[in-house]
């Protein structure tokens, strides 16, 4: 079952903007599914940005934090503890060992 994240802020996103579905995978399944602005994960090879219209990809990921920049919040990050990430045609998915939210500071 996806988990809610937390607090929305008051930005939302222009209509018509481009966005790239994301979706979180955990062993026990779907972590967080939906739209993001943009993509920042820790890959082996250093931190790695997603954006909409980004070249296909599949790199491993290191532990480390995701961050999410959704229409409807500035930043949201998770932590992972390693994994896999693939995108492709605006769709990004994360394969991760584990994932946890980190709260706002």
């Amino acid at each position: 079952m996806p988990v809610a994240l937390p607090s929305p802020s008051e930005t939302a996103a222009p209509a018509g903007e481009r966005l790239v579905s994301v979706e979180v995978v955990v062993p026990s399944g779907v972590f967080w599914a939906g739209e993001a602005r943009s993509v920042t994960v820790p890959a082996a090879s250093g931190t790695l940005g997603i954006l909409p219209r980004h070249q296909p990809v599949a790199a491993s990921l290191m532990a480390g934090r995701v961050r999410l920049r959704t229409p409807d919040r500035p930043t949201a990050e998770l932590r992972i503890g390693g994994g896999f990430l693939v995108v492709d045609q605006d769709e990004a998915t994360i394969l991760a060992d584990d994932a946890t939210w980190v709260r706002a500071r």
